[in-house]
């Protein structure tokens, strides 16, 4: 065989590899494209106009993981929006809208969705005290071993531990770069904050979590899902909370318009009640029927803030929407630690903050039962411990807030104790940090 005749054989295969290269890239990775961007372009639209973090330190931590390390982000700071995509390809964009966070925008945007609130007013200020029975030394060191001065270890990378013992705030450390004024996202603990709308609702006599027929367009056996079903997570629906691939949850916080229509748009796979599943979109369904209930915009997205934010002390949140309009109750709230800790005060003192009665005793109680199949580690959207699962050297009765990433707000009657820990680690060691802390103070 001659050369020529090899080089073209040569030349055939090759081309022959990279055109089923290109056909891999298009059928099985392509499509995640826009996730990346979307994530990478909302995650820096939020924490550039929310928290005002500096672009750099943004892409290198909160986007220094793969895929996200591959995005690249631009900012237009007088228009308030950010760009993101990877080698030019699958380009997003996320928009700043007052009263409204960080949107990330999908299509030809025709919600028309505007809305301004009024500021939260001047912050107090909030005196770090020690109480008498405190160990301060004890407690200073189990802080210290959360944090890593260094950044080396992936295993901690905590950004913020806020303590509070019996409505004082007893001690407070933050990571370099961030500050008591740092708004940081809860991401999931955001759903525990859906519970606390409802549970406003109720008390108020607008609600009942019985209540079914949530969704008009449920006419088949969905009809048969009750709010309660949905606190628990135990609606019996068949969403897929994957996030490495495109699935229900991707596609619900990365690539539609309207998060309510993309979760209530899945079939129904268990009898209601009957099998618990953790499910982003079921918040969303929630979020969703919040505002069919109020039944006004303006009034709808001003509601946390009128209703919870502003009567506890929790200025600093803001809680971000769709192009719709809907708050995304599975995913996006910021606040800084502080802030978070009063809203676990809010739990620890049965529904009373600064002499108002904002949620009812019997609420909390029922937030805190677990769900029927959930092996007593889920309630009404807040994390259980009463099997010490997850975290045997904590009391059964600490009830929690978990969000992506390690963000959390611990809450342990037993010890009248808050505790707030923000990261950017899913492998810190919650049992051992818990442990440490509790060991500085007395039980009540």
């Amino acid at each position: 065989m001659n050369k020529k005749k090899v080089r073209n054989i040569l030349l055939t295969i090759i081309s022959i590899l990279v055109l089923v290269g290109l056909g891999l890239f298009y059928i099985l990775i392509y499509p995640k494209l826009p996730i990346a961007t979307g994530y990478a372009a909302k995650k820096m639209c939020s924490c550039t106009f929310i928290d005002g973090r500096n672009q750099e330190v943004i892409q290198n931590e909160d986007l220094g993981f793969s895929p996200l390390n591959l995005t690249k982000t631009s900012i237009d700071k007088d228009s308030k929006t950010v760009q993101s995509s990877i080698y030019g390809l699958a380009k997003r964009t996320a928009e700043y809208r007052d009263g409204l966070g960080c949107v990330l925008l999908n299509g030809k945007d025709d919600h028309h969705v505007s809305y301004s609130r009024k500021s939260a007013g001047p912050k107090k200020d909030i005196i770090v005290s020690k109480t008498t029975s405190l160990n301060v030394s004890e407690l200073d060191k189990a802080i210290d071993n959360a944090f890593d001065p260094e950044g080396e270890l992936t295993s901690k990378k905590t950004r913020a531990v806020v303590v509070y013992h019996r409505d004082t705030l007893v001690a407070e450390r933050y990571a370099q770069g961030f500050t008591a004024d740092s708004k940081i996202l809860g991401w999931s603990m955001t759903k525990s904050i859906m519970n606390a709308l409802i549970g406003i609702m109720v008390k108020n006599g607008d609600i009942d979590i019985r209540e079914k027929n949530l969704f008009p367009q449920w006419t088949d056996e969905r009809a048969d899902i009750s709010l309660h079903d949905l606190l628990q997570m135990q609606s019996g629906l068949e969403f897929v909370e994957d996030y490495a691939e495109v699935s229900d949850v991707t596609k619900m916080l990365y690539l539609c318009d309207d998060i309510v229509e993309v979760a209530s748009d899945v079939p129904l796979v268990h009898e209601p009640g009957s099998h618990w599943y953790y499910s982003s979109g079921t918040s969303n369904l929630i979020s969703g029927i919040i505002r069919k209930k109020i039944d006004s915009d303006r009034s709808y997205w001003s509601f946390p803030y009128d209703s919870l934010f502003s009567r506890i002390g929790m200025t600093t949140a803001v809680m971000e929407t769709d192009e719709a309009g809907n708050y995304i109750g599975s995913s996006y709230c910021y606040a800084t630690p502080r802030d978070w800790g009063k809203f676990g005060l809010l739990y620890l003192n049965n529904g009373f903050m600064n002499g108002d009665s904002i949620l009812s005793k019997s609420w909390i109680d029922y937030t805190r039962e677990a769900a029927s199949a959930s092996e007593g580690d889920y309630g009404a959207h807040f994390w259980q411990n009463h099997n010490h699962s997850a975290y045997p050297d904590v009391p059964s009765d600490m009830y929690s807030c978990n969000g992506f990433q390690g963000q959390y707000v611990f809450i342990i009657p037993s010890y009248d104790l808050v505790v707030v820990r923000m990261g950017l680690s899913e492998r810190f060691d919650v049992n051992t940090f818990l442990k440490n802390i509790l060991s500085s103070f007395q039980k009540s």
